[in-house]
């Protein structure tokens, strides 16, 4: 699923989704912003299915339960392969030396990356 793609208001969702393994629109809407209209999320909700993200279940009554389809890291590398493209023209060591350089990589994460690049280049 290379071409995933995920609004902010999407993304939203499916944090809930993926941290809670299955919501009602209520319990998501409760969790992304109490104040939007509970047709807003259905909405939503009915997209990223539509999408093929989001499956449903029957709940207690009419009501339907949605849980994820993709997994966190499906979004997060079409996310990531997006930002690499568009923003560091295809560079990942451009990207690197952008965290690295606004500090927003710990010692020990810099002690994980060295020793995921000493491994053989067919095992990362």
């Amino acid at each position: 699923m290379t071409d995933l793609h995920l609004t902010q208001r999407e993304l939203d969702i499916m944090s809930v989704l993926w941290e809670l393994g299955e919501a009602t629109v209520t319990q998501v809407r409760d969790r992304v912003d109490p104040d939007l209209a509970y047709t807003s999320i259905s909405s939503m909700i009915r997209t990223l299915e539509i999408k093929g993200y989001v499956s449903h279940r029957r709940g207690e009554g009419k009501t339907h339960v949605y849980f994820p389809v993709i997994k966190p890291e499906a979004a997060g590398e079409s996310a990531l392969g997006r930002v690499l493209d568009k923003i560091y023209g295809g560079s990942p060591i451009k990207l690197l030396a952008h965290l690295v350089e606004q500090n927003r990589i710990s010692a020990k994460e810099l002690a994980r990356m060295r020793d995921l690049l000493k491994r053989p280049a067919k095992k990362r």
